[in-house]
C-alpha cells in the first residue's frame, strides 16, 4: 500500500509527519509528501530524503478578508494538481497534518475516493482539519476535548526519536558553560518570535546575572554580545540544546510542548495570541498550566519584571510528570494502516 503525507506552512504541520515516517516505512510500500515547494515542508523533506511532490495552495488570511475572495477561483486548479500526483503514485491513503497546504490534497483524495485520515495536534481544530473532518475516515487528536465524534482516536502528539537522544555535553563544550549556573534556553519556534526576542533583549542584564542564556532567535535575530548570553538563528540539533537546559521559554505549539513534557523539562510558555492566530497556542498553554505541566505568561503581560518573576517561580516549580508512551508513534502508524486496509483493501494475493 502507498501513503501520501501532507500538511505544511509551519514546522508544527510538518514535524509530526516526519516523526511518524520511520513507522510508516515499516507498514507501507511507498511514502510521498505533498506540499508547497516554497514552504518549510520542502526544506525538511529534502533534508530527510523524503520524496516530495509540489502542489500549489492558497491560504485563508485572517488579516486580509477580501483577499480570500480568490480562494474558490484558484482552488479547483490546485485540486487537479493534487489529483494527478495521487493518481500517478497509486496512493491508497492520505494522512493530513492540516494547514492550508493540505486542503487541495485532501479534496483531491475525496474526489478520487481515497480515504483520508487527519491529525490535529492542537487543543482546538484548525480550519483545514475542521473541513477535512467532515469526510475523513479517521481523525486523530491529542486531547479528548478537541472533538467528540465516533471516528476520533486520541494519541499523544508524535515525537521524533532524535529528541530523546540529546547530548548536553556538546552544548556545554561549545559555549564553555558553567555547571553551577542554570541554563535558560529561549526559543520561539521555526520562525522565531519577535515579542519574546525583544523581551529578552530588554531584560538582558538581570537575566544574565541569574542564568546562562542560550537564545535561538529565528529570523528576527538582532546581534547582541553579552556575558552569559549566546545567540543563534537556528539549531538543527535542538535536542542537544534542550538536554543542556534547566528551564525553557517557548511559544506553545503542540509539538514543542509535547517534546518538553516528554523530556520532563520546566517550561514557561508565552503563547502566540489570538490576534496573530486562531488562538490555538493560548488554549494549548492553558491546558499545560491547568494540568501542572508548565507555567504561562501571556504576551500582553510580557515585561522585564513579570518575566523575571515567572522565571523565579519556574525555578522552584514542581512539574507534574508527563508519561509519554514510547510506543505512541507505532500505535498511530498501526491505526492509520488499519484504516487504510479497511477502506482501501489490498487485492487478494
Amino acid at each position: 500500500m502507498n501513503i501520501a503525507l501532507t500538511g505544511g506552512g509551519t514546522a508544527g504541520h510538518v514535524m509530526p509527519n516526519l516523526a511518524l515516517y520511520d513507522e510508516f516505512q515499516k507498514r507501507f510500500d511507498n511514502i510521498i509528501y505533498i506540499g508547497n515547494k516554497d514552504k518549510i515542508e520542502y526544506d525538511l523533506c529534502t533534508k530527510n530524503n523524503i520524496d516530495f511532490f509540489a502542489c500549489e495552495s492558497i491560504k485563508f488570511d485572517r488579516s486580509k478578508i477580501f483577499s480570500n475572495i480568490l480562494i474558490p477561483f484558484k482552488m479547483p486548479a490546485y485540486i487537479r494538481q493534487a489529483q494527478a500526483i495521487l493518481s500517478n503514485n497509486s496512493i491508497d491513503v492520505v494522512f493530513s497534518k492540516g494547514g492550508y497546504v493540505a486542503l487541495p490534497v485532501v479534496y483531491a483524495a475525496k474526489k478520487l475516493k481515497i480515504p483520508v485520515i487527519c491529525h490535529e495536534s492542537d487543543f482546538s481544530m484548525g480550519i483545514a482539519n475542521k473541513l477535512t473532518s467532515k469526510f475523513a475516515k479517521g481523525i486523530i487528536t491529542c486531547f479528548p476535548q478537541t472533538l467528540a465524534q465516533n471516528n476520533v482516536k486520541v494519541f499523544a502528539n508524535p515525537v521524533r526519536q532524535s529528541i530523546f537522544e540529546g547530548d548536553a555535553g556538546k552544548i556545554y563544550a561549545k559555549y564553555a558553560l558553567n555547571a553551577s549556573i542554570p541554563v535558560l534556553l529561549v526559543v520561539g519556534g521555526s520562525m522565531g518570535a519577535k515579542a519574546i526576542n525583544d523581551a529578552v533583549y530588554a531584560a538582558i542584564e538581570p537575566l544574565t546575572q541569574r542564568y546562562q542564556v542560550i537564545h535561538i532567535c529565528g529570523k528576527s535575530l538582532t546581534p547582541l554580545e553579552h556575558k552569559n548570553y549566546y545567540q543563534l538563528q537556528f539549531a538543527d540539533n535542538i535536542q542537544d540544546y534542550i538536554a543542556a537546559s534547566d528551564m525553557i521559554i517557548s511559544r506553545c505549539g503542540a509539538g514543542a510542548s509535547t517534546e518538553l513534557n516528554a523530556l520532563d523539562k520546566k517550561a514557561l510558555y508565552i503563547p502566540l495570541e489570538n490576534k496573530a492566530s486562531r488562538g490555538d497556542q493560548v488554549l494549548n498553554a492553558e491546558y499545560q498550566q491547568n494540568n501542572g505541566y508548565a507555567l504561562v505568561l501571556h504576551e500582553k503581560d510580557l515585561n522585564t519584571q513579570n518575566l523575571l518573576q515567572m522565571l523565579d517561580k519556574l525555578m522552584n516549580f514542581d512539574k507534574k510528570p508527563f508519561h509519554y508512551d514510547p510506543e505512541n508513534n507505532a500505535k498511530i502508524a498501526d491505526y492509520v494502516y488499519s484504516l487504510a486496509r479497511e477502506h482501501s483493501p489490498l487485492p487478494p494475493q
